[in-house]
């Protein structure tokens, strides 16, 4: 009699289990009876030859954080600069390599908002221009893992797997924002030992990964939503202005994105992955205080 296993753990499968569970060994061990060395070992060969990367969903929404996303063009200013001016509130940095252009996606109110309107004008040269847009809704994709061939490294279909939506947590606590943050600086972590589990996995939902070595990261701002056209797209966040769109991807694929982005994108911009052109920051746990958020004045000090 031949058995046949039909639950052998495949890297494919890995990658499935780690949308839902994140990436530490022992977590997903006890999701599939499988031991953990077995387990990181089978990491360790995905990190090594195919360079991995792995980092959670979080709708910040749900815990009262609204978004805004500022796109800047011509300011007279340096990008090491404007990647430190809006620190704490700062969600990402994005500078492009060619023209003096970049984004910022910040967390704030209506007085935030006001507050950098005011400082813009008094900074920005001629020529400078600045778009400040709410971002009304956010969706998180990552490629099926089931299409990605590990013998050959390439992607054999185009399928994406949109991450579920997040909800509200009525009153978030210390607590909640520490073991978010504890999973946004890593992801590795065993979400079995977090105490708030029920709340964590209201914000956080799901983890999002990326395979191959990715030196750029693209930003499309469009009139439409391309979420369905690019199967690289991780991310797109909705505006009162339409949409933006990122992609994380090698030399071969900014190429044909950028031929597929010329008919579709009002702006593109293209950064390497590197400290001086782009940068993520965590939920901004430093002005969580007494059960609120208390939002920095943004002013000029001279």
């Amino acid at each position: 009699m031949i058995k046949i296993n039909i639950h052998v753990l495949t890297p494919n499968r890995l990658l499935e289990l780690m949308i839902k569970y994140g990436g530490n060994p022992r977590c997903l061990s006890s999701a599939t009876s499988e031991p953990s060395s077995k387990i990181s070992k089978i990491l360790m060969e995905v990190h090594h030859n195919h360079t991995l990367s792995i980092f959670p969903a979080v709708y910040s929404e749900g815990l009262g954080l609204s978004k805004y996303a500022v796109l800047v063009k011509n300011f007279p200013i340096k990008y090491e600069t404007a990647a430190r001016l809006l620190h704490p509130i700062m969600n990402l940095f994005r500078g492009d390599i060619e023209e003096n252009m970049f984004s910022i996606i910040l967390f704030g109110n209506k007085e935030v908002v006001e507050d950098l309107h005011q400082v813009i004008d008094r900074l920005k040269q001629n020529g400078t221009s600045v778009l400040i847009s709410e971002i009304r809704r956010t969706r998180e994709f990552v490629r099926d893992p089931q299409c990605y061939d590990f013998t050959t490294g390439k992607w054999t279909c185009y399928t994406k797997i949109e991450l579920r939506q997040g909800s509200s947590l009525s009153r978030p606590d210390n607590e909640d924002v520490h073991e978010i943050l504890t999973l946004q600086l890593n992801p590795f972590f065993d979400i079995r030992l977090l105490r708030h589990k029920n709340h964590v996995f209201k914000i956080i939902t799901g983890f999002m990964y990326v395979l191959g070595e990715k030196n750029f990261i693209v930003q499309a701002f469009t009139k439409d939503d391309i979420s369905d056209r690019f199967p690289d797209i991780v991310w797109t966040a909705e505006t009162n202005d339409g949409f933006i769109s990122e992609m994380h991807l090698n030399k071969e694929g900014l190429e044909f994105v950028m031929r597929k982005l010329r008919n579709e994108a009002i702006d593109v911009i293209i950064s390497p992955k590197s400290p001086l052109y782009a940068l993520g920051y965590s939920i901004p746990y430093e002005i969580f205080t007494y059960g609120k958020w208390s939002f920095p004045k943004i002013k000029i000090v001279s």
